[in-house]
């Protein structure tokens, strides 16, 4: 019986080490319903790179943490945070290493002049612009400094949009964001429930009860430091007041307006202030989708981070909701930076997401009429075979579908892959310190120096005008 045993187990491994040769010959291309198997290589260490296509490979940086990961969860954030307290201080301490290339924008480039047309008119009235991202944009990343650029130059004071709970609350660059625990969220990442609706900002909280959220700015970006003007969105009220209070003051009430559709509440300061916190009076009191903090006319732009998305969640956000935030966003520019989540999936159908996509932008279009849409083109992602690691070849497939999908909708394009600095450029940024040792996220300076070469793209098309 133990022989007839061992005979099976001898067997078994033989069959899956021929299995495995057979998965090494697939094609790259080869889908099985709609699955793309992973290229199998079981000779990658022991066989010399002369006998494979490892032109573009490059030898692994020695990692403290091998996370390889696409969205940002708990040990990335951690690692992020712990990577971040040994960099320089200043963006003049970087190596000469560091990568960069300036791109102009492609696609549809007169498609931005409605964007362009209203940063004229900047210093007399609100210029809105929306930032959509996946993890990337988490913490502020990047929204931050492109926001601190526009509002140098073009005015405007205050992070803009924040919902009232989230999951970067601990590495945002520009607020300390707090709140009670007794808020019933839900968001396209947690999917539709009921007929809950979700506000443009991807997020809508329920109070359970007397709940509460505040907001305290902080770090170096001068004109995210004050506000005065606190706008709170919400919906399907009850007969009711909120209390309030700013920089840490007595507390004030103010009424919501009952029944459906978006609404604004206005709340004002007396000067220039650093703190706004909210309190509900009784649970279910509304659905709210978060709060705006301004001050006066400039460019605003909006940090809208979903972590682990595609970008087709959009069509879980009703029209009503779309109409009721433009009524009072007004937006000029929406900004969609999605795609590398494709690629950590695995099961890649980039058909389907070129589908996807384009429905996509043509309801935003139906929405926003006027509203200029630049996608942001997916950087480099490397693979890592054996020791070594090179792009990814889905890398390039996406950015092919991205171009596919411009082509399609007739918005404009930016290729953060090219302006990184193409193929095996995450490595050069990682080495550079600009990207983390995920090799998917870019630092806190990363993410900076990224957000200069998307407002230098932005700010020499709008001067050619």
């Amino acid at each position: 019986m133990f022989k007839n045993e061992r005979s099976h187990g001898v067997v078994l491994l033989f069959l899956t080490i021929i299995f495995s040769i057979m998965l090494s010959y697939i094609p790259a291309d080869t889908k099985i319903f709609n699955y793309q198997p992973k290229k199998v290589n079981l000779f990658m260490d022991v066989v010399p790179d002369s006998l494979l296509d490892m032109s573009h490979a490059k030898e692994i940086i020695p990692l403290k943490n091998d996370y390889f990961t696409g969205a940002m969860n708990k040990d990335v954030v951690d690692a992020l945070i712990a990577y971040a307290k040994t960099l320089p201080s200043d963006l003049s301490d970087y190596p000469s290493s560091a990568q960069g290339v300036a791109i102009p924008l492609s696609g549809n480039v007169s498609q931005m002049d409605y964007f362009f047309n209203a940063l004229k008119q900047a210093k007399s009235k609100k210029v809105r612009i929306a930032d959509y991202g996946d993890s990337g944009n988490e913490g502020d990343m990047g929204t931050a400094d492109l926001r601190e650029r526009f509002q140098s130059e073009y005015g405007g004071r205050g992070v803009g949009m924040m919902a009232i709970t989230s999951q970067d609350i601990t590495f945002r660059l520009t607020t300390t964001h707090s709140f009670s625990d007794n808020w019933k969220t839900v968001s396209v990442l947690t999917g539709k429930e009921g007929d809950i609706p979700i506000g443009l900002n991807g997020f809508v909280s329920i109070p359970q009860g007397v709940s509460w959220v505040k907001y305290e700015t902080k770090g170096p970006y001068k004109n995210a430091k004050y506000f005065n003007t606190a706008k709170v969105y919400y919906t399907n009220a009850k007969a009711s007041t909120i209390k309030y209070s700013f920089n840490n003051g007595a507390e004030q009430s103010a009424t919501l307006q009952a029944g459906s559709g978006v609404k604004e509440l206005v709340l004002s300061a007396s000067g220039n202030v650093t703190a706004f916190k909210m309190t509900t009076t009784m649970a279910d009191q509304a659905q709210f989708f978060g709060v705006s903090l301004e001050s006066g006319n400039g460019v605003y732009i909006d940090n809208y981070p979903w972590r682990g998305n595609s970008g087709v969640s959009f069509k879980i956000i009703t029209p009503e909701v779309m109409s009721g935030f433009q009524k009072y966003f007004d937006y000029k520019l929406i900004i969609l930076t999605y795609g590398a989540n494709m690629l950590t999936a695995g099961n890649i159908n980039f058909t389907w997401y070129e589908n996807q996509m384009i429905k996509v932008i043509q309801d935003l279009k139906t929405y926003f009429p006027q509203t200029s849409i630049l996608l942001v083109g997916m950087g480099d992602k490397p693979t890592k075979r054996g020791s070594r690691m090179f792009t990814d070849p889905n890398v390039l497939k996406m950015i092919n579908s991205q171009k596919n999908i411009v082509k399609a909708t007739n918005i404009a394009f930016w290729d953060k892959f090219d302006a990184m600095g193409g193929e095996n450029s995450m490595l050069d940024w990682v080495n550079a310190n600009l990207a983390s040792r995920d090799y998917g996220h870019l630092t806190e300076f990363g993410s900076k120096k990224m957000a200069g070469m998307i407002a230098d793209a932005l700010l020499n098309e709008y001067r050619k005008k």
